[in-house]
């Protein structure tokens, strides 16, 4: 699992022996509840830092899914999508930048084709990589904003494709929970046919409970 450096406070609770907080990531979007140290303040949407040279956290207790959200949460985390994305804008332009006719992987934001794709890389190669959000939404007729392109993605990647049945989920810009069924774990980890996965989890009646996608 990959590190995050800074998170983005969706929720805090104080108790009588400890503050909690729940975050997300801004390098990969990544859900978690943290225990806070006792002497500090933070507030929803505050930007804390992580990792064990961090002066807000005292440990990190798990690892959450999007359905593990209230929706009081749940808000805060779009809220919080979009300060990330615009706050890395470099991040996101760079991986319109990154992409070739050869390995193109724009088809999987909402809306772009493989043709629109191949259009937009065709931009690319005539008049140079694109500097902004800004640069792709002029040069890029079909491209009303390439910021909620990126936002929509991660929000889709948080809350929607982890239910996806069909393979296995291709995600770009986010770190997901996983499954912590050990039936499912055991069968992700030995079955490398996509199509026989899914069906030995349907047979144990794991694809779905109560109507939430399990990996």
């Amino acid at each position: 699992m990959k590190d995050e450096n800074f998170g983005l406070v969706l929720s805090t609770k104080d108790s009588e022996d400890k503050k909690t907080a729940r975050i997300i990531g801004t390098d990969y979007f990544i859900l978690m509840d943290l225990d806070l140290n006792d002497d500090v303040e933070v507030k929803v949407q505050d930007k804390i830092p992580l990792g064990k040279g961090s002066d807000f956290v005292k440990q990190e207790r798990a690892h959450l899914s999007f359905d593990d959200l209230s929706k009081d949460q749940e808000f805060e985390t779009k809220k919080a999508v979009h300060s990330i994305v615009i706050a890395n804008e470099p991040k996101y332009v760079k991986f319109f930048n990154d992409q070739s006719k050869e390995a193109s992987r724009l088809h999987f934001l909402d809306g772009i084709s493989r043709k629109l794709g191949s259009k937009i890389l065709t931009e690319k190669e005539l008049n140079g990589d694109f500097e902004s959000f800004e640069d792709i939404d002029n040069r890029i007729s079909f491209i009303e904003s390439s910021k909620e392109l990126i936002v929509k993605r991660v929000l889709y990647e948080l809350a929607e494709l982890p239910k996806e049945k069909k393979g296995r989920p291709s995600y770009l810009f986010t770190i997901v929970k996983r499954s912590n069924k050990k039936e499912v774990q055991e069968y992700d980890e030995f079955v490398t046919d996509d199509s026989r996965f899914i069906e030995m989890i349907k047979e144990k009646g794991l694809l779905e409970k109560e109507g939430k996608r399990i990996r």
